[in-house]
């Protein structure tokens, strides 16, 4: 077990070194790494960073509420829903928060260069860059709510019209999409937990 420990911990170092994500920490203090067993019996390599959580101050950024969405999208009959893969890769760490998120390994002392998946505020921030990114659509033909777009429109011409104006930008941007978990042209979806249909919309 220890070895094949050993071995996911040089796999994960050595993609994320050629990646730049992370890069060799002369810091002072560090967080210590775990091992999540998944449903398939592999091992998930994770930071424990409950310590610097518990130091971080919260985001208070105001994620969509479900009756503004309601509200925005009652009339349209066409639903489109992106799934965006989300890159927090693009989200890089400030200089000086850097040795913050140093981890120490069984090979040496690391750090990273880019926002980290379950620190606290990730979800914020990543909300953030996606609505900077979308600002000029939003409110006005999609909801975003974290990696999922929403565009809704009255009529199909214009759907369309929607649908080339998002992935022109989305490709500007270097925002993949998931296209397996992607709904086009459809008249029902389920976004913020909800199950919307054109017209009629009822929570589930």
């Amino acid at each position: 077990m220890l070895n094949h420990k050993l071995q996911k911990i040089k796999k994960y170092l050595e993609e994320n070194l050629k990646k730049k994500f992370i890069t060799l920490s002369k810091a002072l203090f560090t967080s210590s790494i775990l091992f999540i067993e998944k449903k398939d019996d592999s091992l998930r390599f994770c930071m424990n960073y409950w310590k610097l959580n518990a130091l971080i101050k919260r985001d208070n950024y105001s994620i969509l509420l479900i009756d503004k969405v309601l509200a925005w999208i009652q009339d349209s009959k066409y639903l489109t829903q992106l799934n965006i893969i989300i890159a927090f890769n693009k989200l890089c760490i400030s200089i000086e928060s850097e040795n913050l998120i140093t981890f120490i390994t069984f090979f040496n002392i690391y750090k990273y260069k880019v926002m980290l998946f379950k620190l606290i505020n990730e979800s914020t921030f990543f909300q953030h860059y996606i609505n900077d990114m979308l600002f000029n659509y939003l409110h006005k033909f999609c909801q975003i709510y974290l990696n999922d777009i929403l565009i809704y429109s009255k009529i199909l011409k214009k759907h369309k019209t929607h649908m080339k104006e998002m992935l022109n930008k989305l490709y500007k941007v270097n925002l993949q999409i998931n296209i397996d978990k992607c709904k086009f042209k459809i008249q029902k979806i389920l976004f913020l937990e909800l199950l919307s249909w054109c017209q009629i919309i009822n929570s589930i």
